[in-house]
């Protein structure tokens, strides 16, 4: 399978979970997600629960990730490229970054 992380840092542990957990309702609530979302497809893409990350605050900022996973590479990278403009687009009420690692080499 392929993975990638999306990692969110912000002033509270809330605030970053509160980040990812928007993006995943994105993928399910958006028409534009419907080829990714249908459990029966190979083109699944399948994310799950935001987590804390395992050092879970550094210089007062708290961090917290998604892992997204799928079978296909074409569907994978397809389903990122059109996630992307909407975890743009998401408004938070407090100072947030968020990064997007394909591939990652830890979890």
């Amino acid at each position: 399978s392929y993975q990638a992380l999306v990692r969110a840092e912000g002033r509270t542990q809330e605030l970053a979970q509160a980040f990812l957990d928007s993006a995943a309702a994105i993928v399910g609530i958006e028409p534009d997600f419907e080829p990714w979302t249908d459990p029966a497809s190979k083109n699944y893409v399948t994310l799950y629960p935001a987590v804390p990350m395992p050092m879970q605050r550094i210089a007062n900022v708290e961090r917290a990730q998604m892992l997204v996973e799928a079978p296909s590479r074409m569907a994978f990278q397809r389903m990122l490229t059109a996630w992307q403009p909407h975890l743009r687009e998401l408004k938070t009420a407090g100072v947030l970054r968020w990064a997007l690692d394909v591939d990652p080499l830890t979890i």
